[in-house]
């Protein structure tokens, strides 16, 4: 892929693979079984992301199925030193999403030595045609740690460089414990750090990330 030359609108079957090539890749990640059929070539997932220049990008993709996508990213990554990142959607129709696309991810993190994070999140539907905005809304703000992780592709658990306060009384007992690494820190929209607080931060260089409410600000209504 060259800056500024259009790609070819065919693709010879030497350069983006063929689905035999990529049935075969798939029964080697496990073990000899045949957990999906017709899957997408590697080599040709590689290809359609490659031909975007930007390497830090976020590659989303709705139908993930058996989650070559996910590979290829990853793949083109070891290659090429980029630091792309990628969202697999899918729904869990025979537990596809849990037994294949996340299954594959792991076991090809692991195989391959990716400089890879992997997180698994299950989305259920939380009704609220019967219900008022306060009644709902506290319910949908249980999961505000991991939309905060998506939307920012970080990991809170195990790393002391981030964190997130959602209440007063995290933020008390936070200032209260900082620990040494810690860089950045995400707030609660609603929460408010006192002058002394906020002082701490600054002294102790820590950037401060207000959480907005957009996340559920639009269902108000």
């Amino acid at each position: 892929v060259k800056h500024g030359v259009t790609p070819m609108t065919i693709w010879k079957y030497a350069e983006v693979g063929h689905s035999q090539d990529a049935t075969k890749e798939l029964k080697n990640i496990f073990d000899g079984e045949s957990k999906f059929t017709y899957p997408k070539s590697i080599r040709l997932l590689q290809r359609i992301v490659g031909l975007y220049g930007d390497k830090s990008s976020i590659i989303l993709d709705f139908f993930a199925g058996s989650g070559t996508t996910g590979h290829a990213v990853m793949k083109l990554n070891a290659e090429d030193g980029g630091k792309r990142k990628f969202i697999l959607c899918t729904n869990n129709e025979n537990n596809i999403c849990r037994d294949v696309t996340y299954e594959r991810i792991k076991r090809v993190i692991a195989r391959d030595k990716y400089e890879a994070s992997l997180k698994y999140y299950k989305v259920g539907f939380v009704p609220i045609s019967d219900k008022l905005y306060y009644e709902y809304a506290d319910e949908l703000l249980k999961h505000i740690r991991e939309l905060v992780e998506l939307e920012n592709g970080i990991n809170f658990n195990g790393n002391a460089e981030i964190a997130i306060v959602l209440t007063e009384k995290e933020l008390d007992a936070f200032t209260a414990s900082i620990p040494d690494k810690c860089k950045t820190i995400y707030l609660g929209h609603d929460v408010l750090p006192s002058e002394e607080q906020e002082s701490i931060f600054r002294a102790r260089g820590i950037a401060v990330n207000i959480i907005p409410d957009y996340y559920y600000r639009e269902l108000e209504g």
